[in-house]
């Protein structure tokens, strides 16, 4: 991760990925909605959570969706998870 990314621009990319990965337009993707009803089933929540550590450069376990069930509640939880790997880094 070259530089943490704020909790908009993790929004962004989540609603996003959701979007591409539900074959809905990022307009139907309220951030506020839970996975659930979004459509995200089990598979496509490891799958989310692989691209998330993948652009983010750290660890995360799919459970974090189960405590974190929304977008923006994801986007907040993954911002302060940055900010705390980066200041750890640094």
């Amino acid at each position: 991760m070259k530089s943490k990314p704020t909790e908009s621009e993790i929004i962004d990319w989540c609603v996003a990925y959701l979007a591409k990965s539900l074959n809905l337009t990022p307009e139907r993707i309220d951030p506020q909605a839970k996975f659930a009803r979004l459509g995200m089933d089990s598979a496509a929540s490891v799958f989310l959570v692989s691209d998330l550590e993948d652009w983010l450069g750290i660890d995360l376990s799919v459970e974090m969706l189960f405590e974190h069930q929304t977008p923006a509640a994801l986007a907040r939880y993954l911002a302060a998870r940055c900010a705390e790997h980066q200041h750890a880094a640094g």
